[in-house]
Parts: C-alpha cells; sequence; structure tokens
C-alpha cells in the first residue's frame, strides 16, 4: 500500500533493482548456451566412427609354375563357392590320369580272375594278394594324378566377387605368384577404436546401431559384436572392436565410412 501511495519510493525501488535485473538476464543466458552446448557435446560422444572392410580377403595363387590356359571370370564379377576361376596347361596330368584308369581296368581283371581261381583251389593264395596289391597300387597312384589335374584349376573358398585379375591366358606363373583376388561382401566387419573406459561395459553378442553416412540415402541397421581386443594399445589409449554386418543386400561396399552408437557405453 506505502508503494501505491509513494510514486517517488516504488521509482527509487525499480533504480535500485535495475543492475541486479541485468544479471539475472546474462545469468539466464549462459546457463542456457551451457545446457545447450552440453547436449551437442552428449550428442557427439554417443557416435564413434569406423571403417567396413569384408569378412573375407583371399589373392588366390598357384601351388606350381605352369601356364595359364583360360581365365574364367572378370573383375567384378560375383562367384560361387567351389566355382573354377583360372585354368592352368593340365594336358598331360590328363593324359596320366587316362593311362591310370586302363591300367585298373586291367589290374581288376586280373585280381578277380586269381581271386577266382584261388576260390577254386587251382592258384595260390599269394598269387591273387599280389594282384590285390597291385590293384590298390593303381588305385592309389590314380588318387595322386587326379590331385595333381585339380591343383591346375583354381577354385573359389567363398561366395563372393572378384576384385583383382593379374593374369591373363598364355601367360606363365611361378609358384605363390597372384592370379586373382576375391573378396566376400554378404557380411562386412566394421572396425572401431573405442576409449579404455569403455571396454569393461561391452560384451561380445550385443547388437550396435550403426550409419553409413556416404551412402545415399544413408544406411542404418544393426550390427553385431563379434571381437573385443582385450589388448589396449598404450600409445592411443584405446582398445579394438569388431561388429559383425548383415549385408545381403549389397547396400553397402567394403571400406565406407561407419558410425556406431555406443551411448549406452559413452564416456560422459
Amino acid at each position: 500500500m506505502s508503494l501505491v501511495k509513494n510514486p517517488n519510493a516504488h521509482q527509487g525501488m525499480i533504480k535500485a533493482l535495475q543492475p541486479f535485473r541485468s544479471f539475472l538476464f546474462v545469468f539466464l543466458w549462459l546457463k542456457c548456451s551451457f545446457s545447450i552446448f552440453g547436449q551437442e557435446q552428449s550428442s557427439a560422444e554417443v557416435w564413434r566412427e569406423g571403417f567396413s572392410k569384408p569378412l573375407q580377403s583371399v589373392v588366390l595363387s598357384a601351388s606350381l609354375r605352369e601356364v595359364i590356359t583360360e581365365v574364367h571370370v572378370d573383375e567384378g564379377e560375383e562367384i560361387k563357392e567351389g566355382q573354377v576361376l583360372v585354368s592352368l596347361e593340365n594336358a598331360k596330368e590328363l593324359i596320366a590320369v587316362e593311362r591310370i584308369e586302363q591300367m585298373i581296368q586291367k589290374a581288376e581283371f586280373d585280381y578277380n580272375a586269381s581271386k577266382a581261381l584261388f576260390l577254386e583251389n587251382v592258384d595260390s593264395e599269394e598269387t591273387m594278394l599280389t594282384d590285390k596289391m597291385e590293384l590298390n597300387r593303381l588305385q592309389a597312384e590314380l588318387k595322386m594324378a587326379k590331385a595333381e589335374v585339380a591343383e591346375r584349376e583354381i577354385l573359389s573358398r567363398f561366395d563372393g566377387v572378384v576384385v583383382y585379375r593379374y593374369h591373363e591366358p598364355g601367360e606363365a606363373v611361378n609358384e605363390s605368384e597372384p592370379l586373382v583376388k576375391i573378396i566376400a561382401v554378404k557380411e562386412l566387419l566394421l572396425l572401431f577404436y573405442l576409449e579404455a573406459e569403455m571396454l569393461s561395459s561391452l560384451e561380445l553378442g550385443e547388437k550396435i546401431p550403426v550409419k553409413f553416412p556416404e551412402t545415399n540415402p544413408v544406411v542404418t541397421t544393426n550390427a553385431q559384436v563379434h571381437f573385443i581386443d582385450p589388448e589396449i594399445d598404450d600409445r592411443s589409449g584405446t582398445f579394438r572392436v569388431r561388429l559383425l554386418m548383415d549385408n545381403s543386400k549389397s547396400l553397402v561396399r567394403p571400406g565406407m565410412k561407419v558410425m556406431g552408437n555406443f551411448s549406452h557405453i559413452t564416456i560422459r
């Protein structure tokens, strides 16, 4: 009531509170700014950057020195497990197989004949066993000859894609010289380096949300923790984590950058 009756006193009080109003405004502004900044920091800590790689990557080579007769695949071609990728010269080996097969036919005839004679007490058991041993020897030689033929056919070890084709038909290759490189892309490994403090909170088999910012549109999915490195790098203070991701629809190419959401174990 006194403020209403004394306008001068009321104005004096307003002037006295003016500095406090400015201070209160600045305080509220700073609090709001730090709150927004803190949210952005928290949001940035949720995601960790990694990279993708094929589940399997193999450079196939020959185990002997030979001439290439045919390369059956081109770069970028999808392949199946067991498919013939490269053929080497095998004419002599095929002839050897055919020759031994003919010898086996004669050896089988001799063994069956000596066995029948032995059962009729006409020939000795020793003759029958000798023929049996000869048949077994030739059958073993046939397996070796067929193995030499198979050695000259380079097969795919898994379903995948041909990445590199290093030689053409007619070229001679040496032992261990690269012929083709293949990768498996239906499943991808996602590699991350995480802070040491996160090691105890991560578990094998758990699902981690991931996204690929380089795809258009951005691919988002879940990947499973496949491997946790028990050793922490003493220089960086980080440890490796590998996630396994289904890529059966081929939406992601190996080598693309990936972002993983580790919010449940992020350092706060």
